[in-house]
């Protein structure tokens, strides 16, 4: 803006204007007399931070201030969170892009966060700190999910920062937040207590002096109960809404607007107005607007907060299904002890009865029975489990008991679940970020318009100036705007979760909701992975047992469901045939080096094509149909393996009705073609495409990307990590394997592509409630602010409008917990 442009409005100013208006010591040149009046009404009425803070946000996107006063957040305080022994309660390692190792992250609670412009400005201030991969703050949640580098800044720094901004950071510990949780509650309805019963006798106080008006009330009476008016709502002012006070404060302090700013405005401003009138007898008192519009905000942002904790409560609940204690078996006599669970460790054994929950992911060493994995899975029919078999921790022990040896106390299944489910409440859907983009400057443009109405009807009737100003500065709410996509996101993602899918990034539902095309893998994803080593040919100078023991050896880091045919087998290991320096090679196979002669010879095992790629002749492959496998070193072939994998269960049915749905279906493996076409044919898979490479895969989804498909990449979330990135959106299969290393952002619990179905049912689902979450949100403040600026809504009934409005929105939200059902076979 140059200075021959009006201050208030930016249009340009004649030259022969002589309208100013002083700010700050300087005088601001205006263009006409209506700017500077209006531009006089809010540098009077204390808003003068509006063209303070319009400074700021002229720049596409508004900037912080450059640096903070950390010492003001009594930076020491935070450094305990940085030793390791307190970091171990909550901070996990983390796999970052560039692989560097020193990866970490942790959920942290944030108190103090109101709307989204809280969480805009938190994120303005912790992502410009070098070192932080990712930050975001669930507003649903009220928690905050932290990635960082721990050589390049100091977890206690990052800590520092969030509270030099005004909110008090915490590690997320579920029996630590359910406590917070309960005080806050009873301190809510303490201030609820205080707020209503004050409304109702301030209400009655202003029946008698409306009454008294007309009815020739003495003067004494009328000051008396102006007097006693005050001091009832004077406690509602300075203890039921400190909570908008502090946030409005904090807000300023950072030079940013929030929602509570105009709230804490209207309260108190209304507020001071009816002192100065009880004080000097003359005006109007507005005591009973400022005791129910503050019970009737505080009863709102209750039912809301109540809503909004039961719709993210389900992740929550994960936390909870361990036992506190467990009972260990030690000693040769076998003898029983009971012991906290967090004192287990690998190798340890403890009984399970029957009824009582495993305390940590191990096997079985001794009996059998029935485990119900319903928590984790969905699955609700108990599974048979016997000898040898892995069993999860925060399962149910069914039918007897059984002693199991643990395997995993830190890193459980479990806790990888729970992990990600905090992971996938800090991806919010694009919507989300519109929506806070919006309601930053949405409250700026409270104030401006709050302005502009209290200096129009000053003009028009000065004594319904203040409360229709009260009421615009309360019922234009940018609430209920910011929680129609995070709230439903969270809702749907819990329902999902009790389903048996696993969402490891939110805003991927928004995407799901768009496919058109679905992409299948073949091993592991529409067959069962269940691999069974049925035949060994040996070719050269080894025997079957001496190539099993190499081929074994090669599987044994693998992840591919392949080397779950060679996991158990029982083979002796020769010195001469140790395989050293394991390699993994994508949709290939596997590498390493054993002994020839004392010379290091490379050894391969995988596709034909792989494993004789340094061989000048190709193997022919026996006749029998099947998958066969190569083991070849530098000089020559080994043998041939044979691999049986079935169909999964349903299939049939899960491809007909995607069909029926309009998806269009493909078939992607890097298998033989006889195989693959094999399966496509008796499933009724249209477009097949075996001999794939990885980049092949890739160069496929691609193709189909640029011809304007929308394309879901289903396969099992470690091997096909390449593919499954460059998909619009990906699903796993991950009922066997380890979550922490799956790239997908859905992953499939239980092993039912029924649950296909149920995801993309449930993501159209999910997008069409949040635009109706946002088209309510945007509808309401149309419809409301003319009418309240036209003085039609009182201010008790701005703060009705104003609860409901978010409420609404959450309610609706709520409707995705129900489970979806599909049809099944």
């Amino acid at each position: 803006m140059s200075q021959t442009d009006c201050f208030h409005c930016g249009q340009a100013v004649a030259k022969a204007s002589r309208y100013t208006c002083e700010l700050d010591g300087q005088s601001q040149p205006m263009c006409c007399l209506g700017c500077q009046t209006v531009a006089q009404t809010i540098i009077d009425q204390g808003l003068a931070d509006y063209y303070r803070h319009r400074r700021l946000s002229q720049a596409s996107s508004p900037m912080l201030p450059t640096a903070l006063d950390l010492s003001a957040s009594n930076q020491c305080q935070w450094q305990d969170y940085d030793d390791a022994d307190v970091q171990s309660t909550f901070v996990r390692q983390s796999q970052t892009k560039d692989h560097t190792g020193d990866g970490k992250e942790a959920d942290l609670v944030i108190e103090g966060l109101s709307c989204a412009a809280c969480i805009w400005l938190l994120h303005q201030q912790v992502r410009k700190i070098q070192g932080v991969i990712h930050f975001n703050v669930n507003l649903t949640t009220q928690r905050a999910y932290l990635q960082w580098h721990s050589n390049a800044v100091a977890l206690s720094q990052v800590m520092a920062a969030i509270a030099a901004v005004g909110y008090q950071p915490s590690p997320y510990q579920a029996t630590v937040a359910s406590a917070k949780t309960a005080k806050d509650k009873r301190q809510t309805i303490m201030r609820l207590g205080v707020s209503g019963l004050a409304a109702m006798q301030v209400m009655m106080l202003s029946f008698g002096l409306y009454a008294g008006q007309s009815q020739d009330m003495s003067e004494q009476q009328m000051v008396f109960f102006r007097w006693l008016a005050l001091g009832l709502t004077t406690p509602v002012v300075f203890y039921a809404a400190l909570p908008f006070f502090k946030a409005a404060y904090r807000a300023l302090k950072n030079r940013h607007l929030v929602m509570d700013v105009p709230v804490s405005l209207a309260i108190g401003g209304a507020y001071l107005a009816s002192l100065w009138a009880t004080a000097n007898n003359t005006g109007e008192v507005y005591f009973d607007s400022v005791c129910m519009f503050t019970f009737l905000l505080l009863f709102g942002r209750f039912v809301e907060a109540q809503a909004r904790f039961h719709a993210g409560h389900s992740g929550n609940q994960l936390h909870q299904l361990l036992p506190p204690m467990c009972c260990l078996v030690t000693g040769p006599e076998q003898r029983l002890q009971q012991v906290a669970v967090t004192k287990l460790k690998p190798n340890d054994t403890v009984r399970v009865k029957p009824g009582t929950t495993i305390p940590a992911d191990g096997v079985i060493i001794s009996g059998t029975s029935s485990i119900n994995e319903a928590a984790l899975s969905g699955e609700f029919l108990p599974v048979n489990k016997q000898l040898g078999d892995q069993v999860t921790a925060g399962t149910i022990n069914v039918a007897s008991s059984i002693d199991v040896q643990v395997t995993q106390v830190n890193n459980s299944r479990l806790q990888q679940i729970v992990s990600l489910v905090q992971q996938a409440h800090s991806f919010r859907p694009k919507m989300s970020y519109k929506a806070d983009q919006v309601a930053h400057y949405f409250v700026l443009a409270v104030l401006s318009v709050s302005a502009l109405v209290y200096g129009t009807w000053y003009f028009i009737d000065p004594d319904k100036a203040f409360w229709i100003t009260l009421s615009v500065l309360v019922i234009t709410c940018p609430c209920a705007l910011s929680l129609a996509a995070p709230t439903a996101t969270a809702v749907a993602t819990a329902s999902l979760r009790k389903q048996g899918i696993l969402m490891t990034r939110e805003d991927a539902l928004e995407e799901i909701a768009k496919i058109d095309t679905i992409v299948f893998d073949k091993t592991g994803t529409v067959t069962t992975g269940a691999m069974a080593l049925q035949q060994t040919i040996s070719l050269g100078p080894l025997n079957d047992v001496q190539c099993l023991s190499l081929a074994c050896q090669l599987e044994s880091q693998s992840e591919h469901p392949i080397a779950r045919a060679f996991e158990h087998l029982e083979v002796s290991i020769q010195d001469e045939l140790v395989v050293s320096h394991l390699n993994n090679h994508t949709s290939q196979g596997v590498s390493g080096q054993y002994q020839v002669n004392n010379r290091s010879v490379e050894l391969r095992f995988g596709q034909p094509q792989f494993a004789a790629a340094h061989l000048t002749e190709q193997p022919q492959a026996p006749d029998e149909q099947g998958l066969w496998l190569l083991l070849a070193d530098a000089y020559q072939a080994l043998a041939w393996f044979k691999i049986t994998d079935a169909p999964r269960k349903g299939l049939s049915h899960t491809i007909s009705q995607l069909k029926q749905q309009g998806y269009e279906l493909h078939l992607l493996s890097g298998d033989q073609v006889n195989n693959v076409s094999e399966l496509a044919q008796n499933h009724g898979i249209t477009h097949w495409h075996a001999c794939q490479t990885p980049q092949q895969k890739l160069d496929f989804i691609t193709h189909l990307q640029q011809q304007g498909q929308r394309v879901l990449m289903v396969g099992d979330g470690v091997n096909d990590a390449p593919v499954m990135a460059a998909a619009d959106a990906a699903v796993a299969m991950a009922s066997g394997t380890d979550l922490s290393k799956s790239s997908a952002p859905a992953l499939l619990l239980r092993d039912d592509l029924n649950l296909i179905q149920v995801l993309l049912r449930k993501a159209q689902q999910t997008h069409t409630i949040m635009q109706q979450n946002l088209s309510w949100a945007l509808l309401y403040n149309v419809v409301a602010l003319p009418l309240a600026a036209a003085g039609l809504i009182p201010p008790w009934g701005a703060a009705i409008g104003m609860s409901t409005s978010s409420l609404l929105v959450v309610l609706n939200a709520t409707r995705l917990k129900a489970a979806t059902q599909v049809s099944q076979q």
